[in-house]
């Protein structure tokens, strides 16, 4: 099992994807998918324009980062996207995991 970051998803048994933000040879730091993509994202007129085009309706704004994750497994499904979904389970056999809390000063990815 080679997990790339950046790249490939892991998957809970609640349903819930965390994305590798590093890895090193036994050792994965991963954090919530959508939280991944709301803090690599500046909340500024770009990306109000991005989600208004994309929704009719007012939204919440978790709901664009949670659609963002959804249509990453969807394009995953196709043969021309790379990466792949593990089961967070199988993944623990084989590596340390590192889950980066979401309150954390240093959140960095």
């Amino acid at each position: 099992m080679e997990i790339i970051p950046k790249r490939d998803l892991l998957k809970d048994r609640y349903g819930n994807f965390y994305r590798v933000s590093y890895a090193s040879k036994k050792s994965l730091t991963i954090v919530n998918a959508a939280m991944y993509h709301a803090f690599n994202q500046t909340l500024d007129e770009e990306l109000v324009a991005k989600v208004k085009a994309k929704y009719p309706n007012d939204v919440a704004c978790g709901k664009y980062f949670a659609d963002l994750v959804h249509e990453q497994v969807e394009q995953m499904s196709t043969a021309e996207h790379a990466g792949t979904i593990y089961d967070i389970e199988d993944v623990k056999k084989e590596y340390d995991l590192h889950m980066k809390p979401l309150y954390d000063d240093s959140f960095h990815l």
